[in-house]
């Protein structure tokens, strides 16, 4: 007897989140760790750490027992992210009843999504996509329906492309603002737009804010939730691991609407209960003055990163649109006369360079890679320089085809 097939759903044996590149994912993993000195652009965990305050602050509660269950996040915790919505975002919500402490945004997009889902209901994102809102929509038996955005618009969803995809199954939309993998920071007008749709459709749109710090270009981060009649229908997503250097630390927040918020909380119970009470300690820290002058110096070294990286790849020849938000990006490699997997193979194998097709986060992204610009100067300036012969004969070789 296949114990698997008796015992789990054919939408969790079959259950691949990112697509059928998944599974390159895997494959270029496993090479590059058969290899040496390998420069990983293939992740979004910066190499920067919680600043010392943070720091302090964990060992501080942890040294005088201060870790007890928080049931519902810590209510200092809780007061201190409505602040930062009210000041940062222009959102009022709450802290007592409109507030949820999480483990991680990813977690909160898996209580949003058990949630609001019945089987067979539908969730709009973006494609290019991430990878864990496809992956939370899968898992509370939803259906992801993608609505395509392009390079020609700095990949930035089109809110009449939404309206046209809305069934009677259609709960919500769902998108990374700033975007990943794309880097796109969407407009007022876009959010504006948006709204409107989910008032006349009756749909509920989801805000995943989590790198709103990192936003370039002369543009500002805008939080949907923001404008006048978002109150009922704008569910805001954020937490510590990018902005805040804490990607281990697991701590998010769900801002909700009034109506909602209560379910949302006893989801999130369901779920995994708490999160941990120290790292809730270091996340109040986080939010504090003391912390703000590490992370502002931190958004100018990624600006510099940014500018310097997709301006190297450039200059050798190989044009591209630096991204707007974010320290994750996609490479446009269609003109290297390969396809973006086996650029990917090309990259690790003679350079030693290991990024991801961009078909891992849709169809949209079909001909480009995915970078995380989250090592230091040096390091990336020796990226350029081992990438810099391949481009150059794989140019040269596309050129003479």
């Amino acid at each position: 007897m296949d114990l698997a097939e008796r015992f789990l759903p054919a939408q969790v044996r079959g259950f691949q989140p990112r697509g059928a590149a998944g599974a390159l994912r895997v494959e270029l993993m496993r090479e590059a760790m058969s290899l040496d000195d390998v420069i990983n652009f293939n992740s979004g965990d910066l190499d920067f750490t919680a600043p010392p305050p943070v720091v302090e602050a964990a060992v501080e509660a942890i040294r005088e027992g201060r870790t007890r269950y928080a049931h519902g996040g810590l209510p200092e915790l809780r007061a201190a992210v409505a602040r930062k919505l009210a000041l940062d975002n222009g959102v009022t919500v709450d802290p007592d009843t409109q507030v949820i402490i999480t483990n991680g945004a990813a977690e909160a997009s898996t209580v949003v999504f058990q949630s609001l889902l019945a089987p067979g209901d539908e969730v709009l994102t973006t494609d290019p996509y991430y990878g864990g809102h496809v992956g939370a929509i899968l898992t509370a038996r939803g259906v992801p329906v993608f609505v395509p955005t392009g390079k020609e618009d700095a990949w930035e969803v089109d809110p009449n492309e939404v309206e046209r995809r809305i069934t009677v199954r259609t709960k919500a939309f769902i998108c990374a603002n700033p975007g990943n993998p794309t880097g796109v920071v969407l407009r007022e007008q876009t959010l504006k737009r948006l709204l409107e749709v989910a008032h006349e459709r009756n749909i509920i749109l989801v805000f995943d804010e989590l790198f709103e710090r990192y936003v370039y270009g002369g543009l500002r981060h805008i939080s949907a939730a923001s404008f006048e009649g978002a109150g009922n229908r704008v569910i805001t997503i954020n937490g510590f691991s990018k902005s805040y250097c804490m990607t281990g630390w697991r701590l998010g927040w769900i801002a909700a609407p009034s109506w909602l918020a209560g379910h949302l909380a006893k989801m999130r119970y369901a779920i995994s209960m708490v999160s941990p009470t120290a790292s809730q300690w270091a996340a109040l820290a986080a939010l504090s003055e003391a912390a703000r002058s590490y992370y502002e110096r931190i958004y100018w070294i990624l600006d510099e990163r940014r500018i310097g990286f997709f301006g190297a790849v450039t200059r050798m020849g190989l044009p591209q649109q630096v991204p707007n938000g974010t320290y994750i990006g996609l490479l446009d490699v269609k003109p290297l006369g390969l396809s973006a997997i086996d650029v990917t193979r090309v990259f690790l194998r003679e350079a030693r360079v290991l990024v991801s097709p961009g078909s891992d986060f849709g169809t949209q992204a079909a001909g480009t890679v995915r970078i995380g610009l989250v090592h230091p100067a040096a390091t990336l300036q020796e990226a350029t320089r081992r990438l810099e012969p391949v481009v150059s004969r794989l140019l040269q070789a596309a050129g003479g085809a």
